[in-house]
């Protein structure tokens, strides 16, 4: 058994994420690549915190084999949300749906109750309404951080948790790395990106999906991460001086419109399959040899920001 201190980054992806990081986490399960911590945003803090609670993957695959749109999506009546943005001047609209069923499709195939109950310790992102800041839930109510992290403003309505409302962690950042890299001790961490690529709003009449989500999509997709490279596999040193080896992931994946789950089992087997195709022949040297990974690191584009400051 490899003494390697692996971590891994599941990003922000929608639909698409929970089937994509799902195919990556069996992946690393089949290469026998133990995990000491986990961190994610949105999809991947789904994904995220079911595995880092201790639910068997075998446990979770059935339940996604059985995921309806119900479980993750259902929006109030349309005529009442209409009624409200012009009876109150949008006083008292904050989203389309509550996250009522996703909270408790959470509760469901999550083992523990609480972040310090995880088998492996685990970091969910979100965005504070009301400081505007990233924040990064570490204790407390697991479902609730789950739901909190991944509730994508206008489509669902904020999380409130001790009196403090949040949103979708995209909004701030695709992929939390510093919650985890240097905070665990990790030799490795793996990053599994698979948030869409920023495409911008030209209009109703160019819209090929839901107008509001490509305005969505514009604003949470806007900054692109400072560990990204437009690779499959990239190989990044630590920029906070942890000494950590960073394996960047970028699978090429089919899109999956939201709230779209047909052709999710296509994403999560490609998914599966480009993680071991990746990662497989430098799997010795994540286990044994880190030194040769390290001569492989790419150097960080000039100016990019990484955790608050510019490399």
């Amino acid at each position: 058994m490899t003494s390697v201190r692996l971590g891994v980054v599941l990003s922000a992806g929608g639909v698409r994420g929970v089937y994509a990081h799902t195919g990556f986490l069996e992946a690393i399960e089949a290469m026998h690549l133990p995990v000491h911590a986990v961190a994610g945003c949105s999809a991947g803090a789904i994904i995220g915190g079911i595995y880092a609670s201790g639910t068997p993957l075998e446990n979770w695959l059935k339940s996604l084999g059985g995921l309806r749109r119900d479980d993750f999506w259902t929006p109030g009546s349309w005529r009442r949300a209409l009624w409200e943005l012009v009876r109150y001047r949008a006083c008292r609209f904050t989203g389309v749906a509550t996250t009522t069923a996703s909270l408790a499709f959470c509760r469901e195939n999550i083992a523990v109750d609480s972040f310090n109950a995880c088998r492996i310790p685990f970091h969910a992102v979100a965005t504070s309404l009301a400081s505007g800041q990233k924040v990064m839930f570490s204790s407390g109510d697991l479902a609730l951080g789950i739901a909190a992290s991944a509730s994508i403003p206008l489509l669902y309505q904020p999380v409130e948790i001790e009196g403090e409302y949040y949103c979708d962690g995209g909004v701030m950042d695709l992929g939390p790395t510093d919650a985890i890299c240097c905070h665990h001790g990790l030799d490795v961490l793996i990053v599994h990106h698979v948030a869409t690529r920023l495409k911008g709003f030209h209009g109703v009449e160019n819209s090929d999906n839901w107008p509001i989500l490509e305005i969505v999509d514009t604003l949470m997709f806007r900054n692109r991460p400072w560990y990204l490279s437009n690779q499959p596999l990239t190989f990044r040193q630590c920029p906070c001086g942890c000494n950590a080896l960073i394996i960047v992931l970028e699978p090429q994946l089919p899109e999956l419109p939201w709230p779209q789950i047909a052709g999710g089992p296509e994403v999560q087997a490609m998914a599966l399959r480009q993680t071991r195709a990746l990662l497989e022949p430098w799997l010795d040297s994540i286990q044994n040899n880190l030194n040769e990974l390290r001569k492989q690191t790419q150097p960080l584009e000039q100016g990019m920001v990484v955790g608050g400051c510019h490399c």
